[in-house]
């Protein structure tokens, strides 16, 4: 078999394999719902129960979902991704009734559960959901609030309405082509800078025709979890939303504070690219310009591998294995092809391999994305071999850290074996755009969060017109006097679906700022380094983010950490400004 293809007949022989494992699920709800009668009473055989349906789930939606994604055009893929999906529903209502019955026991009474039916292996499982107690109401209140909540979704189901299916974008004469959301990055990367004035003010022209509903939209959004927040007991929305990872709020702020302290180096940058690319006023349709593009070279599959593993050597031979075994055990779906979902992902179950989905076009974005897919399936891979099921899943906010360092620790071997200074400008510009990009733009809208949630919290009504104020703001001192901030650059938040996942930006932050500061310690050749991040790599579920993080070597809770990337990037900085001189 050739390894262009991933192969999903090792997850299910048969069609009828698969079908007989639906039923079997099936099975399994109807068997939920009877021993849902009394859940305190039958507490074992609910949670084995329980547990046993949502993995087989997991391995049905995997099976399901990338049959689909091969050809979306086909019927049958999105007739099994349905089915998968209502399967999938049908369990969630049938066990939705699990966590309020365990937050109604108290301490004592889940402590004797636990030792009743010889449960010590799901103790961390319930009391991650147990810790929630004090913030859950009485049973009655619950059913209310759980009645409305799709009131709470609402604005974002609102907003992601109008912006993929309402909003009708205009022509762009200048490169002849319509715009769209999807098309809007590569034309304000045009050389032509008359397509990139055109793009950004026609764009910005249309967000003007439904800016005061996406004000609306999002205030009404910000109001919403502000209530929620009040009335489970916390102090904030914010901490609310930070306590699901068990993240102090201090955490967030020291990134902005540190972030902050550092944007001197991010305004000279800016001032190095407007010299640079001789713009006599560089403005916001600007800042994506390449520096270099001419390095951008044909790269084939099989030449990208062969970067990738020799890349990222430093992350030693078992790691390289498992890559290998990636490669040559058709995990990965190599190339475009009609009807194939775009982009790039990994994904899988706690019984199938981290399948990568990739679009490989041969070049040097296709590499790194490519190493950055591995870092995924290899932090699932180590998970899921290291723990039991209950266990083997990491959280969003460490997910980002293991392909990260991938991509920077490859990035350093390209570095060093750069044969011009082109090429040497090339990276160091792709690294600062990853800098900027992930830690700067991120953490910017991070402390927009952080303003727009605290103003409505003290009861004011944020307006099209506040919003816009608080935006404006931040993106004059983020990007300093080198660029002119264009008046409807005000308005770039309103384009920010992420907004609607409340609280959810920094973590990109956080988690690039993590990855340079592991990537460092591993590359400068400290093997206790580098057994520290394969440990947190095999830690998947069992403990806290922060602790993790923590373990493997990056204390993120610390504004040294955050620091140590930002001296990092003012190197590049440094090194970028001589090789332009």
């Amino acid at each position: 078999m050739q390894h262009y293809n991933w192969d999903l007949s090792k997850i299910y022989k048969t069609e009828t394999e698969f079908e007989e494992e639906i039923q079997y699920v099936r099975e399994l709800n109807e068997k939920l719902k009877a021993l849902g009668e009394d859940i305190k009473g039958n507490f074992k055989s609910y949670l084995e129960t329980m547990t046993d349906a949502r993995r087989r789930i997991y391995k049905l939606r995997t099976y399901s979902h990338r049959k689909h994604d091969e050809d979306t055009r086909q019927t049958h893929g999105q007739k099994i991704s349905m089915t998968v999906e209502n399967l999938a529903n049908d369990y969630d209502t049938i066990t939705s009734n699990f966590r309020p019955s365990l937050l109604s026991l108290s301490k004592e009474e889940l402590e004797k559960l636990i030792e009743d039916y010889d449960l010590e292996n799901y103790r961390k499982y319930l009391d991650k959901i147990f810790r929630y107690k004090e913030h859950t109401l009485t049973a009655g209140e619950e059913k209310i609030l759980g009645s409305l909540s799709f009131l709470q979704g609402a604005p974002a189901d609102a907003y992601n309405l109008l912006m993929n299916s309402d909003i009708e974008f205009p022509f762009i004469e200048s490169a002849g082509v319509k715009l769209s959301h999807a098309n809007y990055v590569n034309l304000i990367k045009n050389k032509d800078e008359e397509v990139r004035k055109e793009t950004f003010i026609k764009y910005y022209e249309t967000l003007k025709g439904v800016d005061n509903t996406i004000s609306s939209l999002q205030f009404n959004n910000v109001k919403g979890l502000a209530a929620e927040a009040k009335l489970r007991n916390f102090n904030s929305a914010r901490e609310m939303e930070l306590f699901k990872d068990d993240v102090e709020e201090i955490v967030y702020d020291n990134m902005i504070e540190a972030v902050r302290e550092n944007l001197p180096h991010l305004h000279r940058y800016y001032e190095i690219k407007k010299k640079y690319l001789g713009l006599e006023k560089q403005h916001m349709y600007d800042i994506y310009l390449p520096l270099a593009t001419e390095e951008d070279k044909k790269i084939t599959y099989d030449e990208g591998k062969e970067i990738i593993l020799k890349g990222l050597t430093p992350l030693g031979d078992e790691y390289l294995e498992i890559i290998k075994e990636a490669f040559d055990n058709n995990w990965i779906d190599v190339y475009p092809q009609p009807g194939k979902r775009p982009g790039a992902y990994s994904s899988g179950s706690y019984d199938t391999e981290p399948y990568i989905l990739m679009n490989y076009t041969d070049n040097l974005d296709s590499v790194f994305t490519l190493a950055h897919e591995l870092g995924h399936s290899v932090h699932s891979y180590y998970s899921r071999k290291n723990n039991d099921f209950l266990y083997s899943g990491y959280t969003i906010f460490v997910a980002e850290v293991a392909s990260t360092t991938n991509e920077l620790i490859l990035l350093d071997y390209l570095m060093k074996n750069a044969t011009s200074d082109g090429e040497k400008i090339y990276l160091i510009d792709f690294y600062i755009d990853n800098f900027k990009g992930t830690v700067f733009r991120q953490t910017m809208f991070a402390e927009f969060e952080k303003l727009t949630h605290e103003s409505v919290e003290n009861g004011q009504v944020l307006t099209l017109d506040d919003f816009n104020k608080i935006f404006y703001k931040l993106n004059q001192d983020y990007f300093g006097e080198a660029v002119i901030s264009d008046e409807d650059i005000q308005l770039e938040w309103a384009k920010i679906p992420h907004f609607y996942s409340n609280f959810y930006v920094y973590k990109y932050a956080t988690g690039f700022s993590t990855a340079v500061k592991l990537a460092k310690n591993i590359l400068e050749g400290d093997q206790e380094a580098l057994e520290k991040y394969i440990n947190f790599l095999k830690d998947g579920g069992n403990n806290f983010p922060l602790d993790q993080l923590k373990a493997a070597g990056a204390d993120i809770s610390k504004k040294e950490t955050i620091n140590e990337a930002m001296e990092v990037f003012k190197g590049l900085v440094d090194e970028l400004e001589e090789l332009t001189k």
